[in-house]
C-alpha cells in the first residue's frame, strides 16, 4: 500500500487552538440539528405551495440545505484533519495561539497580536489583534523566535517586525 509523503501529511493538518476546535464542534451540532430541522420545515411549507418548478420558497430552501450541508461537509474534514496545538510556557517560538509582543522596526511601534489558525481567518480581526496564520503577517511570524527580526511582504512594500516577547495567558 503506497504511503503518503511527509509533505502531503504536513498539509493535510490544519493546526489550530482547543478553542476554535471546540466551535467548530458547536457550529457541526448546531448545523446538523437545529439548522437541519429549520430548513426541512421551511421545504415542507414551500412543497404546500404547489408547483416546485417556478416555487422562489421551495428554491430558495433547497439552496439553504446545499450550503448548509457543504458547511457541515467541510467542518467534518477540517476536525478530521485538526492538530490542537498548545501554548508552551517554556518556548520561545511563535506559533498559532500565542499572543506576541512585535515591534515595527522602522516606527518603533510595538502590537500585541494573538496568531490564529486558518480555520479561524473568517474570524480573524486586526482591530482585536488576532492575526490569521494565512495573513502576510501571521505567515512571516508563525515559527519566529523571541528576538528575531520578520519581514512581510506587503504589495507595495516591506515590513519589518521584530518579536519582542510572548505573552502568557
Amino acid at each position: 500500500m503506497p504511503r503518503k509523503n511527509t509533505k502531503q501529511q504536513s498539509e493535510d493538518i490544519i493546526e489550530m487552538t482547543q478553542e476554535a476546535y471546540d466551535e467548530l464542534k458547536r457550529e457541526l451540532e448546531e448545523r446538523e440539528t437545529i439548522i437541519r430541522r429549520e430548513i426541512a420545515s421551511e421545504i415542507a411549507k414551500a412543497r404546500e405551495l404547489g408547483d416546485l418548478s417556478e416555487n422562489f420558497p421551495y428554491q430558495s430552501a433547497m439552496e439553504k440545505k446545499e450550503l448548509n450541508e457543504n458547511r457541515i461537509t467541510d467542518i467534518k474534514e477540517m476536525l478530521r484533519k485538526a492538530k490542537i496545538v498548545t501554548t508552551s510556557s517554556n518556548s520561545n517560538v511563535v506559533r498559532v495561539g500565542n499572543t506576541v509582543e512585535i515591534e515595527n522596526v522602522d516606527t518603533n511601534q510595538k502590537r500585541t497580536i494573538t496568531l490564529v489558525g486558518a480555520e479561524e481567518t473568517l474570524s480573524a480581526s486586526p482591530e482585536e489583534g488576532k492575526i490569521s496564520i494565512d495573513s502576510p503577517v501571521g505567515k512571516a511570524l508563525n515559527n519566529a523566535k523571541v528576538g528575531d527580526v520578520v519581514t512581510v511582504e506587503l504589495p507595495n512594500r516591506e515590513v519589518k517586525y521584530k518579536v519582542l516577547r510572548l505573552i502568557q495567558k
